[in-house]
């Protein structure tokens, strides 16, 4: 019997009863979007000074051509197309141990799939992790993965088990979200899955190689 939790929504006065794992999902997103509200206000406050100190100010062509530089350089860092270092943590993944005595026989919950390195990567990145790697390739928004057979691919780029998942973000966050919290990596260890966490200092991420694709996308 789950414990149920009363949570006032504005939905007509209403009150909605959610269970623990419900309360700290909706928690959890919560949280998540006043960051992003928080870091949108600090975006629009640093582009307005920006813009006030252009107009305003006299500044040479060579600082302009340096802001314009840096601002280049910080857009591509926020995308993944440069290489990065820091702490973070280090997820080993790998099918069960059981799953090469029976060979052909092997149930799939018993294998990785490429749905359970996306799940991963999404809960990473719901606990703060700044920029993330498979097996040293570099995952950005627009990775796609596809699984073929014993293999995995990213970005048409296979790989194969075990798995190796790096993120850089706060190590203590991202530990205790992956150790306490509900997340994949619970439901993997059910599947009996091999799953290891561990710290991982100065780590060296690489940039992202392949291809930004925008079929849709146009500037308005």
């Amino acid at each position: 019997i789950g414990i149920l939790i009363a949570m006032n929504v504005n939905l007509g006065g209403k009150t909605k009863f959610l269970d623990v794992e419900q309360y700290q999902k909706a928690y959890d997103s919560r949280t998540k979007l006043q960051n992003e509200i928080s870091n949108l206000e600090d975006q629009y406050v640093e582009i307005n000074d920006k813009i006030n100190k252009y107009e305003r100010s006299s500044i040479s062509e060579d600082e302009v051509r340096k802001e314009m530089i840096g601002e280049i350089n910080k857009n591509k860092l926020a995308l993944g197309l440069l290489p990065v270092v820091g702490n973070g943590v280090k997820i080993t993944l790998n099918d069960a141990p059981e799953a090469a005595i029976l060979g052909q026989d092997v149930p799939l919950y018993m294998l990785i799939h490429d749905s359970d390195l996306t799940m991963v990567v999404n809960d990473l990145r719901a606990a703060g992790a700044e920029a993330i790697a498979i097996n040293g390739y570099r995952i950005i928004g627009s990775t796609a993965g596809l699984c073929a057979g014993a293999t995995v691919e990213i970005d048409g780029i296979k790989i194969i088990a075990p798995f190796y998942i790096t993120a850089i973000g706060n190590q203590d966050v991202i530990k205790s979200f992956l150790e306490n919290q509900q997340n994949h990596l619970k439901s993997l260890k059910v599947r009996s899955c091999y799953v290891d966490i561990e710290s991982v200092y100065d780590e060296k991420l690489p940039a992202y190689n392949g291809e930004l694709k925008s079929e849709y996308l146009r500037l308005k």
